[in-house]
């Protein structure tokens, strides 16, 4: 496996050294008429290989590793109480730790409900990302989010697409983890009436 990679990277190199340097010859400082330094090999492998290494907030995703009860409260009408449902959800860590995948398996509104999300922390852009498709619809919602100063808050925004008026919809998300045996997410929307309402309430039990 680590043969295959390095491979790999060696190939990527190979192709992107002569087109990078290229481009850094053709970019100027403002003001003078040098042209800034190509970047050698070595120092794009080891940029690579930094972005590419799992770090804490990858540990953060690794916990939740494993077999979930849901407690689901949903709402599309603010002056109503939340329906609540139940659900379960099974978590898999991948590529070392660098995400996990989430399967969800429930009911919503009296049918049959399966969903699955993809989650990684990007280095690069130094957000969580995540992705969510659901038997619900035939569209791809995608998410980031920051976390806070504790790791234990992630706040999220994401956009799906609107069956109701065929256009993109934005959300915001709140992850919150108590422990590592439970956890809550929050998502929040436009109501009828143009101001924010909480759309649904997961509770995540790990189940023993």
């Amino acid at each position: 496996m680590k043969l295959r990679a390095l491979l790999c990277f060696a190939m990527l190199c190979v192709v992107a050294s002569p087109t990078f340097a290229e481009e850094t010859a053709k970019a100027k400082p403002a003001g003078k008429g040098k042209a800034a330094p190509a970047m050698d090999a070595k120092a794009m492998e080891e940029m690579m290989m930094k972005a590419a290494m799992p770090g804490p907030f990858h540990e953060r995703l690794k916990k939740l590793e494993g077999d979930w009860n849901l407690t689901v409260k949903t709402s599309m009408d603010p002056s109503q109480p939340m329906e609540e449902t139940k659900s379960t959800s099974v978590v898999r860590s991948l590529m070392d730790g660098r995400y996990c995948q989430e399967e969800v398996s429930g009911e919503m509104m009296g049918k049959p409900f399966t969903g699955l999300s993809l989650t990684g922390y990007d280095n690069i852009l130094k957000k969580y990302v995540s992705t969510w498709c659901d038997n619900m619809g035939t569209g791809i919602m995608t998410s980031e989010g920051t976390p806070d100063a504790s790791g234990n808050v992630i706040n999220w925004t994401g956009q799906s697409s609107d069956p109701m008026t065929g256009k993109m919809t934005k959300f915001r998300m709140v992850s919150r983890f108590v422990d590592d045996n439970k956890h809550t997410f929050e998502m929040f929307s436009k109501g009828p009436d143009g101001k924010e309402m909480k759309m649904m309430e997961i509770t995540y039990e790990r189940k023993m």
